[in-house]
């Protein structure tokens, strides 16, 4: 009998400890990330000290910005990152590369699917007119080109939108996965969570509540949200055919329904009431 209870209590000891041990290494992993710091990489800085690495040719079949075969010149964009960032102090599967453009556009995706892909850091053009650097971009009436850099991949789907394709790219950032959401999601309001995500998937590569987002396109937040001085019917049509409202506007027709484009005016309206403070 003795024996028994002397058995019984080894083996919650045993539990209690696997459960101590399992509860302190998740506290680990969420201090890890919760703490990490924000890593900003200026690659026109990297450029003018010669530290992107070594040059090489690359050729991408179906190049999603020029809709035909490209060449360009680029380098390594896994092993840049390497060469200016300790990955393994970085929590990586919680970790996510932000692409920051010389108009604001700010595109984002995990640090993880970024560097198990061929990726590369383009920065000249091998069939470009000469004299120039790049073959220009006609996008919307518009005409522009992909100076100084342009992500690009090798083997990669021009119709995955996992993969952002970011030019005019002047900064790489790596940040926690978490850092918009924190900030940005309706914790209080589970009517409006539809709206967030279509907002985190449609709109915070251009725009930004509370400075939090690209910069391409207007602060929708703050100090006034665009709610508070677009008519509601208006701003939801808007969304849906930009086009429709401005000659060459610059955003796109995002291909979402009215109903969608109602799920994220309402969730800019519920911002409207969580603004920064001053």
């Amino acid at each position: 009998m003795k024996i028994v209870k002397i058995h019984i209590v080894f083996i919650l000891l045993l539990t209690f400890s696997f459960i101590s041990c399992h509860q302190n290494t998740e506290q680990k992993i969420e201090t890890r990330n919760s703490t990490q710091k924000k890593i900003t990489l200026d690659l026109l800085n990297l450029q003018a000290k010669n530290k992107l690495g070594k040059d090489t040719i690359v050729t991408i079949i179906n190049d999603p910005v020029y809709h035909k075969i490209k060449k360009y010149k680029a380098v390594n964009a896994e092993k840049l990152l390497k060469s200016q960032v300790e990955l393994s102090t970085i929590d990586i599967k919680n970790t996510k590369i932000v692409f920051e453009c010389i108009d604001g556009y700010k595109p984002e995706m995990p640090l993880e699917l970024f560097l198990n892909t061929k990726s590369f850091l383009a920065f000249q053009d091998v069939e470009a007119p000469k004299g120039l650097k790049w073959e220009k971009i006609i996008k919307n009436e518009n005409e522009m080109d992909a100076t100084p850099f342009y992500i690009v991949y090798e083997s990669v789907s021009e119709k995955d939108s996992r993969y952002k394709w970011p030019y005019n790219l002047i900064k790489i950032h790596l940040e926690p996965s978490n850092t918009s959401r924190n900030e940005l999601f309706p914790i209080d309001n589970k009517k409006v969570e539809i709206g967030y995500n279509l907002f985190q998937n449609q709109c915070i590569t251009c725009h930004a509540i509370n400075e939090i987002g690209g910069t391409m396109g207007p602060e929708l937040n703050y100090p006034k949200s665009v709610t508070e001085y677009w008519k509601e019917k208006e701003l939801v049509a808007y969304i849906v055919n930009p086009a429709s409202f401005r000659h060459k506007v610059k955003m796109p027709n995002l291909g979402i329904t009215q109903q969608q484009s109602q799920e994220i005016v309402d969730y800019l309206k519920y911002m409207a009431q969580h603004k920064k403070s001053e």
